[in-house]
């Protein structure tokens, strides 16, 4: 199973629910930055009920490591809020999560709330699993080299998602986080040569 990188920028998808027949299911399209320890992205609550249920929200927010007494692992807690455009909008608050997952991303339990026709409805203890199709292979920058002909969107599905949904808000954190990427691209660049310098040296010295 891949593992999810923990440094830079990655897109993650998180399927919440029992799966159980007319149970509501959450789905969270999201993308972490680790080193402002934030979250952007969108979430989508889907219900076979009557009238069906078709609820979608802007959502933004943080994550924190809470470490735990051995033999526990440490976990990860994910808090968003939700509205219709972001949290730049004068939109009022309509979704609200916790998510704990395990210190691999893979898994976790959810508790979340949202506001259908002026009803709050809260939905508790959770399963949480992490889709893996919309996981990169590797950590890196948004657009890296590619020796085989021209760049390669590492985070391409993200990007096409976030065009496909027609989301203004969504498309424009996405391309501000992409723009952060390739702007950060020479000091990784250097940091990668200094790595591999010591590397070097550190070998070359056994």
């Amino acid at each position: 199973m891949a593992t999810l990188p923990r440094i830079g920028l990655f897109p993650a998808r998180y399927v919440v629910g029992t799966g159980l027949p007319g149970a509501p299911t959450l789905t969270l399209g999201l993308l972490v930055d680790t080193p402002r320890r934030s979250v952007v992205g969108g979430a989508s609550i889907t219900q076979a009920v009557n009238p069906p249920l078709d609820f979608h929200a802007d959502t933004w927010g943080t994550f924190t490591y809470m470490a735990l007494m051995p033999p526990s692992e440490t976990r990860i807690l994910v808090v968003l809020q939700g509205n219709t455009g972001g949290p730049e909008s004068n939109s009022i608050t309509t979704f609200r999560l916790h998510l704990v997952l395990d210190s691999d991303w893979q898994h976790g339990v959810a508790n979340y709330s949202y506001l259908n026709d002026g009803r709050w409805l809260e939905v508790s203890n959770v399963p949480a699993r992490l889709d893996p199709e919309f996981v990169p292979l590797e950590p890196g920058p948004v657009i890296p080299s590619n020796p085989h002909g021209g760049p390669t969107p590492l985070y391409g599905v993200s990007i096409q998602h976030a065009l496909a949904s027609g989301d203004l808000a969504h498309m424009k954190t996405l391309a501000s986080f992409a723009q952060q990427q390739l702007d950060s691209r020479e000091s990784i660049q250097t940091g990668l040569s200094e790595l591999k310098a010591e590397i070097a040296r550190l070998e070359a010295a056994r």
